[in-house]
């Protein structure tokens, strides 16, 4: 028997079916999880962490995980030339992967609800499977990651997606997962634990509209879905999009040449040549201007964030206790798109940003980005931030979102989206440049061309 592959407007479809017969309420599903489990996230010195080595680096007396460096860097974007921080190293790549599969006639994605210790919301829908090798080789003596051979063996199976897409590269250093999704065939009978549920686009939309219920791991490998279709006829799609949401899928729609694409691609090497960035790895006693101690690693003036100690247990993760490092980021982090219609579709303002972890240097970011406690005052913050509520009524998209809770502790960022009216003038620097949303999941299927800041605000597009 073939497989049906999923295409744009079995997306579609999904995305506009709000409710299925097929699952619980998506809210009430999170709720019964959490509370069937019992949690303890606690904070503890950093010296306390048991099987972890405080000394010129932060590191698990495995070998594996991750460990916590210190990074010196000299650039000449932005306004600040050069500086240090410690930075989380974590060379292996993980999977970050979705099932999806036709049910009762729309697509729907296996979502598991998952617990992780840094989230304010300590439970959120994640991915099908979201784990490093050192956790589904279990590293830590835990237990088999549930539904992992459809990734690692898809077999027959159509993987709709399947790219290495980079992480957080300000607080990762050259951080990267690979994002899939992999279709199920509607005969194949796939087995639900009690912790995952399947759910539509549009059940998925309308938590990412209401902020901490998909976390960052899952809204990553959701970027990618598109709702470009050639421009020949196609069957009846149920409800049509209406508003904003339809100018989201004419932005997807909007025919995209190849010329512009190797455009885009050399204006964005253009950028790559034009900024220098030098990164050295130190040792944790020689950041200037932090604080390493037994208790924390924090920044002497207390800007920018913190690695503190945490002390984790919870009875439905695959250890029911562990310790280890965390990155607490001071509050206030947005991730804002500028947006305009343009040829009757929506563009977005993206910019090329160099980040000190960035596997390629510079990747394509959001209009804005940007946490206020690091800047001295509005004065000194990047361009066009004065845009984010400059007028309530441009707001389209306004949620907050938890960043990677595995590794960073309430690092919840405000995700906006402004459409400007027609006629507004904007000035942006030479390092920005406006793009349908059709191109830019393109340029993100390419691989290193789109950070993980803008891929969480694509997807909370859908």
């Amino acid at each position: 028997m073939s497989i049906l592959i999923t295409g744009a407007e079995d997306f579609l479809r999904s995305a506009r079916t709000a409710e299925t017969p097929l699952t619980r309420d998506p809210e009430s599903f999170l709720k019964e999880r959490s509370a069937a489990s019992s949690f303890r996230v606690e904070e503890v010195p950093l010296s306390s962490l048991v099987n972890w080595h405080l000394g010129d680096r932060i590191g698990h007396s495995s070998g594996r995980f991750f460990t916590v460096e210190g990074l010196s860097v000299q650039t000449n974007f932005g306004t600040t030339p050069q500086w240090c921080q410690p930075i989380i190293v974590q060379p292996d790549i993980g999977i970050l992967g979705i099932l999806v599969k036709r049910i009762h006639g729309v697509h729907h994605f296996l979502m598991q609800a998952k617990m992780e210790p840094g989230n304010s919301a300590l439970v959120q829908y994640a991915a099908t499977v979201q784990a490093t090798p050192s956790n589904y080789q279990r590293v830590h003596g835990g237990k088999p990651t549930p539904y992992l051979d459809y990734f690692l063996d898809p077999g027959p199976r159509a993987v709709i997606f399947d790219q290495l897409l980079s992480e957080h590269s300000s607080w990762y250093l050259y951080k990267r997962n690979r994002n899939m999704i992999v279709e199920i065939p509607e005969h194949e009978e796939v087995p639900v634990t009690e912790e995952f549920t399947w759910l539509t686009l549009g059940q998925l939309r309308r938590l990412l509209t209401l902020g901490n219920r998909v976390n960052m791991n899952a809204r990553t490998v959701l970027s990618a879905i598109s709702y470009a279709v050639p421009a020949t006829p196609t069957r009846a799609t149920g409800r049509e999009a209406t508003g904003f949401h339809a100018e989201v899928v004419r932005s997807h729609r909007r025919q995209t040449s190849d010329g512009e694409v190797a455009s885009a691609m050399t204006w964005l090497i253009d950028q790559k040549a034009r900024f220098n960035l030098d990164v050295r790895r130190i040792g944790l006693r020689d950041l200037a201007g932090w604080v390493c101690d037994e208790q924390s690693i924090r920044h002497g003036d207390g800007r920018y964030f913190r690695i503190v100690g945490l002390s984790v247990g919870a009875t439905s993760r695959e250890v029911a206790a562990w310790a280890q490092p965390m990155l607490r980021p001071n509050p206030g982090n947005v991730v804002a798109f500028v947006c305009r219609r343009r040829r009757d579709a929506l563009e977005v303002l993206v910019q090329a940003m160099a980040q000190p972890g960035a596997t390629d240097r510079v990747e394509l970011a959001a209009t804005v980005q940007l946490t206020p406690g690091n800047y001295d005052g509005p004065q000194d913050l990047p361009p066009l931030a004065e845009l984010i509520d400059a007028d309530p009524s441009w707001t389209v998209v306004d949620a907050v979102q938890s960043e990677d809770g595995g590794r960073f502790q309430h690092a919840d960022t405000r995700h906006v989206v402004v459409q400007v009216p027609d006629d507004h003038v904007i000035e942006a620097p030479a390092n920005y440049r406006w793009m349908s949303l059709g191109l830019l999941n393109r340029l993100m299927r390419l691989g290193y061309y789109v950070n993980v800041e803008t891929r969480s605000l694509m997807a909370c597009l859908l």
